[in-house]
């Protein structure tokens, strides 16, 4: 399972809205409740545009951070299933997430708090 807020992680997902289970790069927000954002090559409503500078590993010049519903996973979920890590969001580009989280219309007021909290707490210890 994931183990650090941050860090970006790839593998199969039959959550993806509209489609088949397919690989996608998730980054972890809030472990303990299963919380991670999906990490898109398209623009979604309400998404992060982020590049190299946020995130060196990433495989396009440029991503977006699916800022609209969180992706939770329960711990039956991981079971099976084989993740990568890629790499890590840079602490800027973490700040400017809670800050871009913070002022979401689209994503669920419950997941803002979620997200709004871990990131906040990551930067207070």
């Amino acid at each position: 399972m994931p183990n650090h807020i941050g860090n970006v992680y790839k593998f199969s997902s039959a959550k993806v809205a509209k489609r088949d289970s397919r690989a996608k790069y998730h980054l972890a927000i809030d472990l303990n409740c299963g919380f991670l954002l999906f990490v898109n090559s398209e623009p979604f409503d309400g998404a992060m545009q982020i590049d190299r500078n946020d995130w060196p590993e990433m495989p396009n010049q440029d991503s977006f951070i699916s800022c609209n519903a969180a992706v939770r996973y329960s711990k039956s979920d991981w079971k099976g299933i084989e993740i990568t890590a890629h790499g890590r969001m840079t602490d800027d580009c973490l700040r400017r997430l809670c800050g871009h989280l913070e002022k979401s219309i689209v994503m669920p007021v419950g997941d803002i708090g979620i997200a709004v909290k871990a990131l906040l707490g990551f930067f207070d210890t």
